[in-house]
């Protein structure tokens, strides 16, 4: 086991304090996170060989007209509602809020990633949105686009977290003005976490931030715990410091941090983990870097983890793709592209994966791209976004820039999906029926 491997570096006081911002002092936690607590497990490829496709692990078809436009004129993808600090769904105004990645939908939705902005859209009902606009204006962030993140309501305080990827300034093209992405050969994908705040207007009849604080990086991979983010490895897969989310133990009143990493140490391309960080004394602007609770040599990205806690039990559920998987275990039936998940009694540790085999639900073997990005929120249900419908068998996504705008308007949803529910009986994760887009 590889758990104990960093340890040595932190008891050395290897750990990241960063910059702050204006905000509030949070309650101080007397005893930080000792690292040896956490208890690292392993995702193996023998977890992964239990997948039977089934029923009750398998998305139902989505048809193209069945995603909602949450935001017309724009590719809409990775949703996440801004939460309370509990994990509830915060409710500003009277509004549920919605924070989207988006691209205009006038490129190709492959290039989508290249000039990614949060945008934000409100809600009375969960139904019907009206979209707000960008989160943040082009002079304030950092970075030359911005992946995913996640947002906390508390005191009438917003606090943004996203992950700051590449260079400020290296697209060049108007990317407002035209949709067009400038010059990618210099393109660069360092990825890093970063934080803004802002508070809520006062205009009780729809929800504005202002007052923002200055953006800052509040945490970097350290080269002995987690991979440094810098580009991509030899295989053209891009290395992973990104997709931050939140999480208030009730058991102890600390503030953690997943993240989507690669572990530290010999390189291989499919060294993909759950990293986890601690706010020093609760603080939400300062972070401690601790081992990351799933390591695995079988699969380089496990996307946008975050939490839930269910009859005292924790869930941790992350996205993968089939192409991320190692050709050890790569089958496009039995390692589907899907919503994975673990879970344990205590937070830090250990996760069991969920059915043995740690997959909750892949999408169809007849149409394996049709969503993604999923977020199971603390009802059980699960949000995500529709993404390439229909696909000829035997293409793969590697291709799909090959052919053509007019087979990207046909094949590509990037719309709010329909909302999964998900049935739960301890390590035991099942989908049970699936509702309308929506948020509760």
């Amino acid at each position: 086991m590889k758990k104990n491997v960093w340890l040595p570096f932190l008891a050395a006081g290897g750990l990241f304090l960063l910059a702050s911002c204006d905000v509030d002092d949070k309650p101080f936690v007397d005893e930080p996170t000792d690292p040896a607590t956490v208890q690292t497990v392993e995702w193996t490829a023998d977890h992964v060989r239990l997948i039977s496709r089934n029923e009750g692990n398998t998305i139902p078809r989505v048809d193209f007209d069945e995603g909602v436009d949450v935001m017309p004129g724009y590719h809409q993808w990775d949703y996440w509602p801004i939460l309370n600090l509990d994990g509830s769904i915060a409710r500003i105004n009277g509004y549920r809020v919605m924070i989207v990645l988006t691209a205009p939908d006038t490129v190709l939705s492959g290039k989508r990633h290249d000039i990614v902005r949060h945008r934000y859209a409100i809600s009375k009902d969960g139904v019907n949105w009206e979209d707000k606009g960008m989160v943040f204006t082009e002079d304030e962030i950092i970075g030359s686009r911005q992946w995913a993140g996640a947002a906390y309501y508390d005191q009438g305080m917003v606090y943004f977290y996203y992950t700051a990827t590449g260079e400020k300034g290296e697209l060049n093209s108007g990317r407002l003005n035209s949709g067009a992405p400038g010059d990618d050969a210099g393109i660069s994908y360092e990825q890093r976490i970063a934080l803004a705040t802002a508070q809520v207007a006062n205009q009780s009849e729809t929800v504005v931030f202002d007052n923002y604080s200055q953006h800052k990086i509040i945490l970097e991979a350290d080269g002995q715990i987690y991979q440094p983010a810098t580009g991509m490895d030899d295989t053209g897969t891009v290395f992973a410091m990104r997709d931050p989310f939140i999480y208030k133990d009730p058991a102890t009143n600390k503030i953690y941090m997943t993240f989507t990493a690669r572990e530290a140490g010999d390189i291989t391309t499919y060294n993909g983990a759950v990293g986890l960080a601690e706010a020093v004394g609760n603080d939400l602007t300062k972070w401690k870097l601790l081992p990351p609770l799933v390591v695995t040599n079988i699969n380089s990205e496990l996307e946008r983890p975050h939490f839930i806690k269910h009859d005292n039990k924790y869930y941790l559920y992350f996205s993968t793709h089939i192409e991320k998987f190692s050709p050890e275990v790569m089958d496009r039936v039995n390692s589907p592209e899907g919503i994975y998940g673990f879970a344990s009694d205590s937070f830090l540790g250990p996760y069991e994966p969920l059915n043995g085999s740690a997959l909750v639900a892949g999408n169809p073997i007849e149409d394996p791209y049709a969503t993604f990005s999923w977020h199971v929120l603390q009802d059980n249900t699960v949000l995500s976004n529709t993404n390439y419908y229909n696909i000829q068998p035997g293409l793969e996504v590697g291709e799909f820039g090959d052919l053509g705008e007019e087979w990207d308007k046909r094949h590509f949803g990037g719309t709010l999906a329909p909302r999964l529910v998900l049935s739960v009986d301890g390590n035991a994760v099942t989908l049970s029926h699936r509702l309308p887009p929506s948020l509760p």
